[in-house]
């Protein structure tokens, strides 16, 4: 059931929620170390239970048993039902126990910052409607084009703000930019991830954004969410909306010019393009630790230079 989860994938949450809890601690000076450690837990909670439930629903539709081009665990989901490793029903009630714990502890956080309830709650209800009908009948988004949006929407600025909101009880713009940024890089770990997987999701009916433009113009999506945060970053650090250390994200850029420059060659070479995916989540978790570092230096030497 662990491996079923998908663990390793947790860095996109995990890059999220720990943005948005220190440009909390910057704003504020100082933040609540328990409440921190419980929107951890509700972030990892949900993630994980997202890619149970998106798991049993992919074996429900047939797409992941058909599916002969899987780079396991990266693409074709975990393979764990196909191998007999657990049941279909035991990977379901496992995803929607995580879910049940992340709501609860999220009611728990609500209870105590209750003074920011109603944009936490829209923040809520966005997460569990997306955990549930991801890949889930009736909607089924990712079969509409649209669950790369969510996926960046969830796992971007949604996760920031909403980990700041509980640290202030207030709104800023700031970790939905940096969430945004993350966001699109996520994204990007998806869409890489779905070339191999197209041809078993049009059989199945999963029609995602991949699908729907063809392999060939996907590379254009992909190349975007890959290059667009880069120049938003610098963007934004000029403006004074993000601190100037931001900036060292940019060392980060060759390493996503060089795995789009593999996706536009190999795109239809899915042993060939594999480094891209694996390179997709390195360039994802080189960028949020820049980020990461960036904001660590900016709150332990406080300089207006900064911003």
């Amino acid at each position: 059931l662990i491996l079923a989860s998908r663990p390793p994938f947790l860095q996109v949450t995990l890059s999220s929620v720990m943005a948005g809890i220190l440009i909390a601690w910057i704003h504020q000076g100082a933040i609540d170390a328990f409440l921190a450690v419980l929107v951890v837990l509700v972030a990892v909670f949900l993630h994980l239970s997202v890619n149970l439930i998106h798991e049993y629903w992919d074996w429900k539709s047939g797409t992941d048993n058909i599916n002969v081009n899987a780079f396991r665990p990266f693409t074709g989901g975990s393979g764990m039902i196909q191998l007999g490793a657990i049941s279909p029903t035991e990977e379901l009630v496992f995803g929607l126990s995580l879910m049940f714990l992340g709501a609860i502890l999220g009611i728990y956080i609500l209870i105590i910052v209750h003074e920011a309830l109603i944009p936490l709650l829209l923040i809520g209800f966005i997460a569990i409607f997306s955990i549930i009908f991801y890949t889930g009948s009736p909607i089924k988004l990712a079969h509409r084009g649209v669950g790369e949006f969510f996926v960046f929407l969830n796992f971007g600025p949604l996760m920031a703000l909403g980990a700041y909101i509980v640290l202030t009880r207030n709104i800023h713009l700031e970790p939905v930019i940096v969430g945004s940024l993350i966001g699109l890089l996520t994204a990007g770990i998806l869409i890489i991830n779905e070339f191999p997987d197209a041809e078993a999701d049009e059989k199945a009916g999963k029609k995602h954004l991949v699908v729907r433009l063809g392999l060939a113009k996907a590379r254009y999506l992909y190349a975007t969410v890959m290059i667009l945060p880069y120049i938003l970053t610098v963007t934004f650090a000029l403006m004074h909306m993000l601190p100037i250390t931001i900036l060292i994200t940019l060392l980060g850029l060759p390493h996503a010019l060089k795995i789009v420059r593999i996706c536009f060659r190999h795109y239809n070479d899915f042993k060939a393009l594999f480094p891209a995916n694996i390179g997709t989540i390195k360039n994802h978790l080189i960028y949020s630790l820049l980020v990461i570092i960036a904001y660590l230096i900016t709150g332990f030497f406080p300089v207006t230079f900064f911003y």
